[in-house]
């Protein structure tokens, strides 16, 4: 099972889903329940340590004849959870046995067989998440356990599953992200420099990342039986957001800094200015250590970001009072 975002025009909300296999059409997914827009809803708390996920999320799962394990469902709710909550948990040793679980360990012959069918494009971007380097060439033929997160998982559930993870991506990093995920670095072999993204031509590197974006568009390898929404024209929602990441977000950033390194410093706001931007009493905040602080943070980032459908100028204050409040911690 897995967590997805679904934006219906103005409203983005989550649906809790599952893949499953098909003999005729491979790997398939299939909604399970619609979480709303916040899917801390379905935790109920009983005390500071102990939360369940609620009777109608586990009777939903089982109406569609799922088996599956109560720690699977615990681990995709668990980025929702009150981040007080978390930390006391954490602070008990940490009942998230579903991490202790013991798993059977493979042989380098045997991962190399069961990740031989994973697809360049995914490889690369689990590679990059883990690793964050740019030179992926050394690694794309390696057997590493990590990859069999990507096995047996219908597309839709990859997709959602790294763009969960890319959430994560400082805007630093996005750039090399882009350029070492489409392969850019190939395209300006043999040079030494082609694995620095800013000393490569903008012209060309924005002409290599399309036809990279548009390769992919069309290898039904990649967009295989299960991808959602079957129905679209130009560009696959999928690969939609790579198109914003790159134009305006990626290289937006440097254009965006470069204006301002001529201008005069603005005023900051105040300490209680930032702790109303971010909806904590100063009580609050004094409370939190800095690990719940940047959980809460991150938390109310997803909220307002605007890929997610929420507000640029909101989303920029938050990040701009955050960093100047994780100082005090």
């Amino acid at each position: 099972m897995y967590l997805a975002i679904v934006r219906d025009k103005d409203i983005t909300h989550f649906v809790l889903r599952h893949s499953f296999y098909d003999k005729e059409r491979g790997w398939l997914s299939e909604d399970i329940i619609d979480l709303g827009r916040d899917p801390e809803e379905f935790v109920e708390y009983i005390d500071e340590r102990i939360f369940y996920i609620s009777d109608e999320v586990q009777d939903a799962i089982l109406d569609k004849g799922i088996e599956y394990e109560y720690e699977e469902l615990e681990e995709i709710f668990w980025p929702f959870i009150d981040p007080y909550i978390k930390q006391r948990i954490d602070d008990f040793g940490g009942i998230r046995g579903r991490a202790a679980r013991r798993k059977r360990r493979f042989s380098k012959d045997e991962l190399r067989k069961m990740q031989h069918g994973i697809h360049p494009f995914d490889r690369r971007r689990m590679l990059f998440l883990k690793f964050l380097q740019i030179n992926l060439d050394p690694l794309m033929d390696m057997p590493l356990p990590f990859l069999n997160k990507l096995l047996y998982k219908s597309r839709d559930e990859l997709e959602q599953n790294f763009e969960f993870m890319e959430l994560e991506l400082r805007p630093w990093e996005l750039k090399g992200y882009l350029y070492a995920i489409f392969g850019l670095y190939e395209r300006f072999a043999p040079r030494l420099t082609r694995f620095i993204p800013d000393a490569q031509n903008q012209i060309l590197l924005d002409e290599y990342f399309l036809e990279e974006l548009c390769r992919l568009n069309s290898d039904m390898s990649y967009l295989d039986a299960g991808i959602r929404p079957k129905d679209y024209n130009g560009l696959h929602p999928y690969l939609r957001r790579y198109l914003i990441y790159y134009f305006d977000h990626a290289y937006k950033i440097e254009m965006d800094s470069a204006k301002w390194i001529n201008r005069p410093a603005e005023k900051k706001n105040s300490f209680k200015e930032n702790l109303l931007i971010m909806e904590l009493s100063e009580e609050e905040f004094k409370q939190m250590s800095k690990r719940q602080f940047i959980s809460f943070f991150r938390k109310k980032a997803k909220r307002f970001h605007p890929d997610k459908g929420g507000d640029h100028y909101k989303f920029i204050q938050l990040k701009e009072a955050f960093e100047i409040l994780v100082e005090e911690k």
